[in-house]
């Protein structure tokens, strides 16, 4: 018998390709709050949600584990992970493949994140809030929400009247922005896994070629400065989980993380096709020590998004 895997977030970029990579191993069911997929995919065991702020929500997640049996939930929309962790870990025995609730907190606030990594030597990156910012770094800056996703709301600031007009127009509390200079070097998303016992199974690192709002373009490298960082986080921050770290690795072989998501991040299809599956890695190590070797992805390998057009009737 198939062992049963929930997944939110069908509407991201991570599929149809992760659906193809996993549906001969597992019985998978989805859950989106986008009523429009159930047209692009209507073979699918899929599941129309309440948004994931909706207080229904856990609800609807656990009437679906109730009814189709789940073993296995993956939360990849970031509003949902650490409720995830503490209202469903354990429900009729079902498993989070997720980071814990602690790290996966702290990851979503990114102030108090650049200043974990800060105090613990893991990584430098002069970070303040908005409302405390007195000019310290000059211009240009990076501005982003402390509490948010993707590209929303980030963006690069040139001077003092382009900062006043982003707080008008976008909305924010200056209470709840971020402001970091501006980084230089070459990016990378690192995918790391960990299991539920902490123990390093892989890391793929990806230097970024082109990224719009999300990477576009990216290949396949190893590089041991960013695995030491990588270990430094492990030991240290406990993820219990898989986990992508978004770094700039600068000309002096410094890096410089501005961003880690507890979750598994768009480009994990990437590791995926250069043979480490970390979906199946975390499963099949739930609960066992690891003890093998890290594993790695395929080097120089590239992945390269484009559009699709889809048409259907309604």
């Amino acid at each position: 018998m198939k062992i049963k895997l929930l997944v939110s977030g069908l509407g991201g970029s991570l599929f149809p390709y992760l659906h193809e990579k996993l549906k001969d191993k597992f019985e998978l069911f989805y859950v989106d709050g986008d009523e429009q997929l159930k047209h692009l995919y209507n073979e699918l065991n899929f599941f129309l949600s309440p948004m994931v702020k909706n207080p229904s929500y856990w609800e609807f997640i656990k009437k679906i584990i109730d009814e189709c049996k789940i073993d296995f939930y993956i939360p990849l929309i970031d509003e949902e992970i650490v409720n995830a962790k503490t209202k469903i870990e354990g429900y009729h025995g079902v498993r989070v493949i997720a980071p814990s609730a602690a790290f996966s907190e702290l990851c979503l606030n990114k102030f108090d994140l650049m200043r974990f990594l800060q105090k613990n030597e893991i990584s430098n990156v002069e970070s303040y809030t908005a409302n405390n910012y007195k000019g310290e770094i000059g211009m240009p800056v990076f501005v982003k929400p402390i509490s948010g996703r993707g590209s929303r709301g980030i963006k690069k600031i040139e001077n003092i009247e382009e900062l006043n007009a982003y707080y008008l127009l976008e909305g924010y509390e200056q209470s709840d922005i971020l402001i970091q200079p501006l980084l230089y070097g070459t990016e990378y998303t690192v995918g790391v896994l960990t299991n539920n016992l902490n123990d390093f199974i892989s890391i793929s690192c990806k230097r970024i070629i082109r990224k719009k709002g999300i990477t576009q373009i990216a290949v396949t490298e190893n590089n041991d400065f960013i695995e030491s960082v990588a270990i430094k986080i492990i030991e240290q921050m406990n993820p219990c989980g898989p986990f992508n770290i978004q770094l700039m690795l600068t000309p002096e072989n410094e890096v410089k993380i501005f961003e880690i998501n507890p979750r598994f991040s768009t480009t994990t299809i990437l590791e995926v096709e250069g043979g480490i599956n970390p979906v199946s890695l975390y499963i099949e190590n739930f609960g066992k020590a690891y003890e093998d070797r890290i594993l790695k992805p395929a080097t120089n390998l590239v992945i390269h998004r484009r559009w699709e057009n889809v048409f259907y009737g309604v």
